[in-house]
């Protein structure tokens, strides 16, 4: 089982980059770590939840879960009880984060970190890197991620590329 994830208190980039990364991984399983921001909620519930299958934490085996899919952090202690099945045997991590290595992240078999304003711009240039095509949804989705993240545009960590 591929699992893929964001940070507790999910905010939109988290929420983005789980959706884009499902573009990448299609077998994967969506599942928040925990709670999301009340915009995010609101949102979620009247735009997207229709969309995407987000899966409830408490349905997933732990224990079956081969590859987790991180995105937007690398930090077990913010992905709540899905840190349990980093003790599976075998298990494979992919990390796609914007945030720099901090003592006690992760390392991933695959790892994605670049200093970015947000996530979900690395994950638009893997996707338009291999022409996979996304829907005006999650443009929508995708865009509400950066301009959040990003402050507007007026963070000192925004880039030409956000």
């Amino acid at each position: 089982m591929e699992v893929i994830t964001t940070h507790q208190h999910a905010d939109f980039d988290g929420m983005a980059s789980m959706i884009a990364a499902k573009k990448l991984y299609p077998d994967a399983v969506l599942v928040f770590s925990g709670s999301q921001e009340r915009s995010v909620r609101d949102f979620f519930l009247q735009s997207t939840a229709f969309l995407y299958e987000f899966q409830r934490l408490k349905n997933i085996p732990l224990e079956q879960v081969q590859r987790l899919i991180l995105v937007d952090t690398q930090t077990p202690g913010r992905i709540g009880k899905l840190a349990r099945c980093l003790e599976n045997p075998g298990i494979e991590v992919h990390i796609y984060d914007h945030h720099p290595k901090a003592a006690g992240d992760l390392t991933g078999q695959k790892e994605v970190i670049r200093r970015v304003g947000s996530t979900i711009t690395i994950l638009t240039a893997i996707l338009r890197e291999r022409n996979i095509p996304i829907s005006a949804q999650e443009a929508t989705v995708f865009g509400l991620a950066i301009y959040e993240d990003t402050g507007s545009f007026t963070f000192d960590t925004t880039t030409p590329e956000d």
